[in-house]
């Protein structure tokens, strides 16, 4: 499952950031978006807009195509 396939208020831990995407694994790490780490779906915007994560307590925007790369089990 990834994270855009989460429902609101929705808790999952990250498995895995897929892809070759290195700009993407960086600014993951930076936020701590890391494997093992605990990810809740905030909100979700309508159409192709951003969601909003809340991670170690901190909120971020996540875009749509990023949200998918990012492998979590709930």
């Amino acid at each position: 499952m990834t994270l855009d396939q989460l429902n609101l208020r929705q808790s999952a831990r990250v498995i895995s950031i897929k892809g070759s995407n290195q700009v993407l694994h960086s600014h993951c790490s930076q936020l701590g978006i890391a494997p093992g780490a605990p990810i809740e779906i905030l909100h979700k915007a309508q159409g192709r807009g951003p969601l909003q994560a809340k991670v170690h307590g901190a909120l971020y925007a996540i875009r749509q195509e990023d949200a998918a790369a990012i492998e979590v089990a709930v």
